[in-house]
Order: structure tokens, then C-alpha cells, then sequence
């Protein structure tokens, strides 16, 4: 299994505790996968040490999206509003349901509105995500990325960047917090009630198998970091959520408050 450590410590006194927070999550994150089954990519940003922890369980250097995509659609589409950072009122009325419910159709439409394939492969190129393709011929869902690509799109919705305005992030937030309560799985494990959390999932029968995602931002209690998990080969959908939960209460219970 692969793993990455990297980004800026903030001062001497702290680089021991980050050093070990890293090095600790991703022996606990080898550990578990060994368990698991299935491939999985996982990948964490942790604001407060500026530090990135990598772990994957495969040679895979594409993985399908799914509908976690969709936050990559609306981060788009919001990067285009510039300060005003407001969607139009008839891609807001699809970027809810879309959001919210995972809707395919509005997925569709505004995926278009984006510029379809080309517009969104500008996109991940003006991010840098260097190992992201979007799906060819409208087939959004098989978007091949990587963990480690997708923290790019969480920390422009998440934090304050040269991609998203204040309120164009304010807008993202919104949206997520609006993700219906079925849909509210795998990152939320073994986070605490009134730890504020934004996620977007998805889940896509794949290949003989599923595939099944998560995307967070995990904020509260002292802490602040943004995740994400893509697993491939599950037998059934649950398989893949259990995996991904199983990583978020490893995340929750080894990064460090403040």
C-alpha cells in the first residue's frame, strides 16, 4: 500500500505530534484495509497541520466517480460566478435536487451547461487534478479520479482559495447541508452529533461489483479536515459504505483537536 505524508508543519513544537498523527493514521488505514475487501483509495487533508495522509489498497490509477461527481459539476459552475457567487435561479433549481437527492437527471443537464467532457476536463486542469478524466459521451458517472485528486475539489468548496468566492463557497455549503438523511452515510461514521459535516456520496453497480464513494468536510470539536474514499470491487453496496465507515471513525479518532 502506498502512503503519502506531506505539507507544512506549522511550528517545531507541533512537528512531532503531526509526524505521529500522520505516520498513525496511515499504519491504522494499512491495517484495516488489509481486512477489507475490494480495492480502496483513501485520502485526507488535515487544515490545521496542512499535512495530506494517502492510502491505497490497489495499483489502480483511475477510479469511477459515481455521483461524486456531481460536486465536482457544481464547483464548476460556481467558479464561473465570480464574488457574487450565486448559481442562476434555473441552476439552482436543479443543483438542489442534485445535491440533495442525487438527482441524475439535473446531473445530466448540468453537466452540460458545464461544457460537458471538455468543459469539465478545463476544469480539473485549472485544479491541477492531473489524474482526472470526465466520462465520455455524457456518461458523467464514469469520470475516472483519485482520492487525492478529489481533496482539491473539497478544499476549493471548503476553504478560502483563488477557485471559489466567500459566498460561492457559502452557496456549496448550502447545497451539501441539504443531503438527504439516507444519503448521510460512510464519512459521518463515528463523528460526534454537532460536529458539522458536508458530504456527497455515490454508489454505481459496476463491473460485476460496486462501486462506492464518499466525499466530507468534517468540521467541529476542535478539528477541521477534508476526506475521501473510492472503493471498487465491493460485493454489495453495504460492503463498500462498511469500508468507508470504518476508515472515517479511524480518521475521527486519530486527528488531533485543536
Amino acid at each position: 500500500m502506498a502512503l503519502v505524508a506531506a505539507g507544512p508543519v506549522a511550528n517545531a513544537a507541533s512537528a512531532a505530534t503531526t509526524s505521529s498523527f500522520t505516520s498513525a493514521l496511515a499504519a491504522k488505514w494499512r491495517s484495516y484495509l488489509a481486512t477489507r475487501p475490494g480495492s480502496v483509495s483513501v485520502a485526507l487533508f488535515d487544515r490545521r497541520s496542512g499535512r495530506t495522509v494517502y492510502v491505497t489498497k490497489s495499483p489502480r490509477t483511475g477510479w469511477e466517480t459515481a455521483s461524486t461527481v456531481k460536486l465536482d459539476i457544481l464547483t464548476d459552475l460556481l467558479s464561473k460566478t465570480g464574488q457574487n457567487g450565486k448559481l442562476t435561479a434555473a441552476q439552482l433549481k436543479l443543483a438542489k435536487p442534485m445535491i440533495s437527492v442525487s438527482d441524475n437527471v439535473a446531473a445530466s443537464s448540468l453537466w452540460n451547461q458545464a461544457g460537458g467532457r471538455s468543459g469539465m476536463n478545463a476544469f480539473f486542469r485549472r485544479l491541477g487534478m492531473t489524474s482526472t478524466a470526465a466520462g465520455a459521451g455524457g456518461k458523467w458517472g464514469l469520470t475516472k479520479t483519485t482520492a487525492l485528486d478529489q481533496l482539491k475539489v473539497l478544499r476549493a468548496v471548503s476553504y478560502p482559495g483563488a477557485v471559489l468566492s466567500s459566498n460561492a463557497r457559502a452557496t456549496a455549503t448550502g447545497l451539501l447541508d441539504t443531503v438527504i438523511p439516507a444519503q448521510r452515510w460512510g464519512l459521518t461514521a463515528g463523528v460526534p452529533t454537532g460536529v458539522r459535516l458536508q458530504l456527497k456520496n455515490g454508489w454505481l453497480p459496476y463491473d460485476g461489483g460496486w462501486v462506492v464513494n464518499s466525499l466530507a468536510h468534517v468540521h467541529g470539536a476542535g478539528k477541521d479536515y477534508v476526506m475521501a474514499v473510492y472503493t471498487r470491487n465491493s460485493a454489495t453496496e453495504q460492503t463498500g459504505i462498511n469500508t468507508i465507515s470504518g476508515l472515517s471513525r479511524l480518521a475521527w479518532s486519530t486527528v488531533p483537536a485543536a
